[in-house]
């Protein structure tokens, strides 16, 4: 069941779900079919506080690979960044 007050973060004239249902999803990246389940939806909308009007696009493995590509581009930048606050010490 949907918990309407943990969803009135959604600035939304539209109806809000009373209930989750397990969806299928096709990646984006890879177009594998997956299921988004009812209680990863719940925890998206309702924890961490996703926008009710977006769904998952891709796969998990697709989403694990984006992220640790952008953690991989976050380290080297931040890096980058206390290179060049050293050398403007010098």
């Amino acid at each position: 069941m949907a918990d309407p007050e943990q969803l009135s973060h959604n600035n939304t004239y539209g109806v809000l779900p009373r209930f989750y249902l397990d969806r299928l999803v096709v990646c984006r990246q890879c177009s594998k079919e997956e299921v988004w389940p009812a209680d990863r939806q719940k925890w998206w909308y309702e924890v961490a506080k996703g926008n009710i009007n977006t769904q998952a696009i891709l796969c998990r493995a697709c989403r694990k690979t984006q992220q640790v590509r952008k953690e991989k581009a976050r380290r080297v930048h931040l890096e980058g960044l206390a290179k060049k606050h050293e050398q403007r010490k010098t």
